[in-house]
């Protein structure tokens, strides 16, 4: 990843709005968006390819509104060549009305920012000139945003103060295609997921600025479902080296049904809107507490972790072309009462866990 069984009972989004919709506004107890900009209407900055290629900073901006100001979002695209940035292999499109598009022969990045859709479609034939080897790089296409200025961090993005944070999306694959012959599931797949960043923003703490990857699994063409997994970020040379958790899929899935039916992958002609619902909130706690017994956060309480970023997106360590569409995207965020606020650690359990 690059700066990448006892079930919980997952509650619909129809109630939650419900419950949301019938408090007052200004009661400290409503839930409250997260994201900065739920429908992709204040632009994406454009990072670079990274090392060795250049030193992935920002090279530009890609327009998803007809108004002008500060870029919320941030397309990152590790080692997915050629560059958003490269202005001779690279087009940005005003489709009509709130339709935008920037595309290459590698990528292609679509958004409705009425609607608050957004298509990431990555093409990693175009990278691919034989198989990926192991310690490698592989091409990402993910979009990223902050949930909370870390300098000065709201206490709403503060873990130990929600009673819940429900995650909410709906996803459809629009194209897929597997252009990977022989492949190792070790080393080739095509990954489509959304991670959380959780760090710990307590200024002056000893462990202040650690973190790690939490993971909600959407798609991986090697599996129909994908199982909990929790490891140490690694695979390539500039790797974070953080504890990585990734959730089963079952958990997150609204009505228990993914990509895949029977034996037919829902993509192209058959492509389907998948949702995706659940408080995150006790399995970041699950994940903390796996991470401590592991080695990782030695200097980090639970009372120091914020959830302080969000990326979504494709990683393909292998030759395959894909575009998922993602619409609804939200993260909500209970604060919990004076009265309940505690520090203690209590997620759920697993009678088994994938490492």
């Amino acid at each position: 990843m690059k700066p990448m069984k006892k079930s919980l009972a997952i509650v619909a989004c129809a109630l939650l709005a419900g419950c949301a919709s019938r408090m007052d506004p200004n009661d400290p107890r409503a839930p409250r968006e997260l994201l900065p900009d739920p429908t992709f209407a204040k632009w994406f900055r454009l990072r670079g390819l990274g090392r060795p290629d250049d030193d992935g900073r920002d090279k530009g901006v890609f327009c998803t509104s007809t108004g002008i100001g500060a870029p919320v979002w941030t397309l990152a695209q590790w080692a997915a060549r050629p560059s958003f940035a490269d202005p001779t292999a690279t087009r940005q499109l005003r489709l009509g009305g709130h339709l935008f598009a920037i595309t290459n022969v590698s990528k292609r990045v679509t958004v409705d920012s009425r609607a608050g859709e957004i298509e990431l479609g990555l093409f990693a034939s175009a990278y691919y000139d034989r198989p990926r080897r192991r310690g490698e790089s592989w091409p990402h296409l993910l979009a990223e945003t902050p949930l909370t200025d870390v300098r000065y961090p709201a206490r709403l993005a503060h873990l130990a103060d929600m009673e819940r944070l429900d995650v909410s999306f709906a996803c459809r694959l629009d194209a897929f295609a597997d252009r990977q012959p022989g492949a190792d599931p070790k080393l080739h797949a095509a990954q489509f997921q959304l991670f959380l960043y959780v760090q710990n923003l307590t200024r002056g703490d000893d462990g202040y600025g650690d973190m790690m990857w939490f993971g909600i699994p959407i798609f991986d063409n090697r599996y129909p479902s994908k199982e909990e997994t929790y490891q140490r970020d690694g695979g390539k040379a500039d790797a974070s080296g953080k504890f990585i958790y990734s959730m089963a899929s079952r958990e997150c899935l609204a009505d228990g049904n993914g990509f895949v039916r029977g034996e037919r992958l829902l993509a192209n002609d058959a492509a389907r809107w998948v949702s995706f619902r659940v408080d995150v909130r006790p399995w970041i706690e699950r994940a903390y507490r796996l991470a401590r017994e592991h080695g990782y956060f030695p200097a980090t309480d639970w009372n120091d972790l914020y959830v302080s970023a969000l990326n979504v997106g494709w990683e393909m360590p292998g030759s395959y072309d894909g575009a998922m569409r993602l619409r609804g995207l939200s993260l909500m965020a209970t604060p919990k009462s004076s009265t309940s606020r505690s520090s203690s650690v209590s997620g759920p359990r697993s009678d088994s866990v994938g490492h």
